[in-house]
């Protein structure tokens, strides 16, 4: 039995905004990037942010799921 398993791949922009918005995020502000905020239930507050890039790069993805602290699998 073989085992598939999902590899991330770069997301649009929009697409990412959406998953975040989704998950409770707000924009906080517009400028050189989109900064996204959350208070979490324990009342930290999460921040990320988007470039304004057409595509975001794995790297700056994978930055994103670990600052908002959601699994992997919602972006995919």
């Amino acid at each position: 039995m073989i085992f598939m398993t999902k590899k991330l791949h770069p997301l649009s922009q929009r697409k990412i905004i959406k998953i975040i918005e989704n998950n409770g995020f707000r924009i906080a502000r517009l400028h050189a990037h989109i900064t996204f905020k959350k208070t979490a239930e324990d009342g930290k507050v999460l921040t990320t942010w988007v470039l304004h890039h057409k595509n975001v790069t794995l790297f700056v993805l994978k930055c994103i799921i670990r600052q908002t602290c959601k699994p992997l699998e919602e972006f995919y």
